[in-house]
């Protein structure tokens, strides 16, 4: 079993309603009784799923095998870290709520599944740290490292089943709500804040994730980046958002995305790894001991969308 850092976290909805001022932009209508279900399955997401991949990693990269388990007698067993109290609370009562509340929506059984595997994987997490934080393992000759193995990574398994169905579903979900309030928007306010908002985050979520492929389309790549650049370059041309304190570092997070996929296609061109694997290989190859990633590297575009996600949630 392996886990997948492919962390994207998605826009929490209405995150660009307040960009239109005194327009009330019908693409963004806060009434949608929908919005606030929506918005608990995206907190839980978010909220949860990055700690929980890298406790996993953290878990069994001291492991010769991990599906074999720990032996007892390694040197430096590690436990998979704790999820920060309020993380877990995103996917408790709020998330409960969320789904007794109308509409039904096809997303609630996904997102049912999700609460479930996390809360129980949790429970297994929290003990499992716990036995490590107390290095209980140097007491007990690894017995309950042993014993505790085969039930965790079960709950990993179950966990990251569920994730994959959430992520489909909330992809889904936001991808149809953002083609339908960019139509709506731009019908009734022409190409606003909130219009070009909604197509930074979009066409930069369709960048990132691009660069995710095993096998990259470069050329692909050199089109999809220089048509974000262009939509960037219209953006502080137009002086859109020069009134909003708060759009500054939209934008710059925006730039920070283009220079970092630029420096992802010229490592592609110039045949150098921007996958983690390979980049581990090749430090392993060189004896580096550098484990920050270069920029271009998968997982350095992803950080960059990831900020710029950030920082447009922080707009609400």
């Amino acid at each position: 079993m392996t886990s997948c850092l492919r962390i994207v976290p998605l826009l929490l909805i209405g995150a660009v309603a307040g960009l239109s001022g005194c327009n009330k932009s019908a693409g963004l209508s806060l009434a949608d009784p929908s919005l606030e279900k929506v918005n608990a399955y995206i907190e839980c997401y978010n909220g949860v799923e990055q700690p929980i991949h890298e406790g996993f990693q953290t878990y069994t990269s001291w492991m010769k095998d991990p599906e074999a388990g720990p032996t007892g007698k390694e040197a430096q067993p590690r436990s998979p870290g704790k999820v920060l109290s309020h993380r877990v609370e995103y996917c408790g009562q709020p998330l409960t709520d969320a789904l007794a509340k109308t509409p039904a929506l096809q997303m609630d059984g996904p997102a049912r599944d999700y609460q479930q595997a996390f809360q129980a994987l949790n429970t297994l997490v929290e003990r499992a740290d716990g036995y490590f934080t107390r290095e209980d393992y140097r007491r007990d000759g690894g017995e309950g490292m042993r014993s505790q193995h085969a039930p965790l990574m079960q709950a990993y398994a179950d966990f990251f089943k569920a994730s994959e169905a959430m992520d489909v579903a909330l992809e889904k979900n936001e991808n149809d709500r953002r083609a339908a309030q960019l139509k709506q928007i731009e019908e009734s306010e022409g190409r606003s804040l909130a219009y070009y908002h909604l197509r930074l985050l979009g066409d930069g979520k369709l960048l990132a994730t691009a660069f995710q492929d095993d096998a990259p389309d470069v050329a692909a790549l050199r089109v999809q980046l220089a048509d974000y650049q262009a939509l960037v370059t219209e953006i502080q041309n137009g002086g859109v958002g020069k009134d909003d304190p708060m759009w500054g570092h939209v934008q710059r997070s925006a730039d920070k995305l283009v220079r970092t996929a630029g420096r992802g296609v010229e490592r592609l061109e110039q045949h150098k790894p921007i996958t983690a694997e390979a980049l581990a290989a090749e430090r392993k190859a060189s004896g580096s001991w550098l484990t920050t990633d270069p920029e271009g590297a998968q997982s350095t575009i992803l950080a960059a969308y990831n900020d710029l996600v950030t920082t447009s949630n922080r707009m609400r």
